[in-house]
């Protein structure tokens, strides 16, 4: 009998052994993957915090530049049509602009709903394709919707023709 209990004591010492030694194998699992994890984590908080100072960027430049970004959303279709200083294309100071200057390249005149929307003299307008103009000049009241480039020479101006282009008011 002795024997038995003393068969039966090792028999439990070694399932008790083997049990602890598969409780540790997976508790070796475990803490590796653990470790694996907290890299692997690390791993994360680094990108959140280089996409955080990405985005805090992104604020700082949308903050710094609210304004500019906002004028530049100032966008419109429009008529675009070309001048030059001829009495029968403008009024009777055809050299003279609106605001008493003389005309010269880079000048736009726009149409009074454009003006009174707020693309009023001395402001920068930039037009799709054609370039960045100041506005100093005013069209005939029966124009909507329009801007007239001045052009030195009056061939240059009458083959320019009529075009429906973007335009984009930049305040500066």
């Amino acid at each position: 009998m002795r024997f038995l209990g003393n068969l039966l004591a090792v028999f439990c010492l070694g399932f008790l052994a083997a049990l602890a030694f598969e409780q540790q194998r997976t508790i070796d699992d475990l803490t590796a993957k653990a470790t694996e994890y907290e890299e692997r984590l690390v791993d994360v908080e680094l990108a959140l915090a280089k996409k955080e100072d990405l985005s805090g960027l992104f604020y700082k430049f949308i903050v710094l530049n609210h304004k500019s970004i906002q004028n530049l959303q100032r966008k419109l279709t429009v008529t675009v049509t070309a001048y030059s200083a001829r009495a029968e294309e403008t009024d009777d100071t055809p050299n003279q602009t609106a605001t008493n200057e003389r005309v010269r390249p880079g000048t736009v005149a726009v149409s009074r709903d454009l003006f009174d929307s707020g693309w009023v003299f001395g402001k920068k307008i930039y037009i799709k394709s054609l370039g960045v103009f100041t506005i100093s000049d005013l069209m005939a009241e029966r124009k909507r919707n329009h801007i007239d480039i001045f052009m030195g020479d009056t061939d240059a101006a009458k083959n320019f023709g009529v075009k429906t282009l973007e335009a984009h008011l930049i305040d500066i």
